[in-house]
């Protein structure tokens, strides 16, 4: 066992880099690249930010009253992180939100939060009050005007678009 040992303690030692295992000069490339890869196919998540969030949230519940939230139709992973977004303000209470997917729905190639708004010169109180929820959690967004008839009947949208590329 403790020749065992030796030799593997000799032999990791001899190996330092990617290039070692493979003969491949490109090698720590190409595991840069194939790290890049994954970590875009990972899922967004609120999980280590949704305490703060929902703390903020429980501060200005009684503002807000009502978060209308959104994502591609298409897109299984916004419409995961959406909800996430949706239980944020729920375990506010008195907020309301839902996750609504109409049709026609979000345009694929809206990436990223936004807070969607009828008039960006007269943006919604309450939309202030959920810019300070999602800056309690980090999140990068924007504040973009709505299409005339995409929720038609609301002054403000959350808005879960497709992953940004890292």
């Amino acid at each position: 066992m403790a020749s065992m040992a030796a030799t593997e303690g000799a032999s990791s030692s001899r190996f330092q880099s990617p290039e070692d295992f493979c003969g491949d000069p490109d090698a720590a490339a190409h595991n840069q690249r194939k790290n890049a890869e994954i970590q875009s196919l990972k899922s967004r998540s609120l999980v280590s930010q949704a305490a703060k969030m929902i703390a903020v949230a429980r501060q200005l519940c009684l503002q807000i009253k009502r978060v209308p939230v959104t994502a591609a139709n298409g897109n299984q992973e916004a419409q995961a992180y959406a909800l996430e977004f949706v239980n944020v303000f729920r375990n506010a209470p008195p907020c309301a939100s839902d996750l609504a997917l109409p049709i026609p729905g979000l345009r694929p190639d809206v990436q990223g939060i936004k807070v969607g708004v009828r008039d960006i010169v007269n943006i919604p109180p309450e939309v202030h009050l959920i810019e300070q929820v999602l800056h309690a959690g980090d999140i990068q967004y924007s504040v973009d005007p709505l299409a005339p008839d995409f929720f038609a009947d609301e002054p403000f949208v959350l808005i879960v678009g497709a992953k940004p590329p890292s």
